[in-house]
């Protein structure tokens, strides 16, 4: 799948998130598809090449065009059923996530802006420093690896309780733009991002791309 959607230019993170909710909001159910399938394709080959016993993922929007990650949460527990997966809840009142492990039995429920969370009571509650893996939410990343989320800083947040290896490892429907110019210290950059084009990787080098334009 290649690429006609580069983004050479430099936005704050507020006019960036207005732009890529539009780009978001205006992909068709086809083009949707084709997206979602490729990037859990990429997804599944990324975590296999890492091998982690446990993996932190958000839950999808699916109606407001978010990345489906119940494509490669059915696919784990369908071929790598070894992982363990893990899912976000945020704490009602509060700026704080607290995380359970999920299984094709956990009841979901969705919070009050409309994302699924596993039901706390029936759930198990998970030990985050176990998590060698996180699929990180964002609107859009640029070429050094940082990200604009939905802007409640839950992720930033949840970063430095995790230990310092976790693969952190963003999920976009679009190539980078070039700078995102209001960074602040408390944004963190990502370790790898998936689209439908190429996976970058800044893990050790900043902007190199480990995989090229494949279907």
């Amino acid at each position: 799948m290649c690429s006609t959607e580069n983004y050479y230019y430099s936005m704050t993170k507020e006019l960036l998130r207005k732009e890529f909710l539009l780009r978001r909001s205006v992909l068709k159910t086809e083009e949707l598809h084709v997206r979602n399938r490729v990037i859990a394709e990429r997804a599944l080959l990324h975590i296999s090449s890492f091998s982690p016993t446990s993996i932190h993922t958000f839950l999808p929007q699916v109606d407001k065009h978010e990345i489906n990650t119940m494509l490669i949460i059915g696919e784990i527990w369908r071929s790598l059923p070894n992982i363990q997966i893990i899912a976000p809840r945020v704490i009602p009142g509060t700026p704080t996530m607290e995380h359970f492990v999920i299984t094709p039995e956990t009841i979901l429920v969705e919070n009050k802006w409309g994302i699924p969370e596993p039901e706390p009571i029936t759930s198990q509650i998970s030990d985050i420093q176990e998590i060698d893996m996180i699929l990180v939410p964002l609107l859009a990343f640029d070429i050094n690896g940082f990200r604009v989320g939905y802007g409640g800083g839950f992720y930033d947040r949840f970063f430095p309780q995790c230990k310092s290896s976790a693969i952190k490892t963003g999920l976009s429907f679009f190539d980078p733009v070039q700078e995102i110019e209001n960074l602040d210290k408390f944004d963190v950059a990502l370790d790898y991002c998936i689209t439908p084009y190429q996976t970058f990787h800044w893990r050790h080098s900043i902007a190199s791309q480990l995989s090229g334009d494949q279907p």
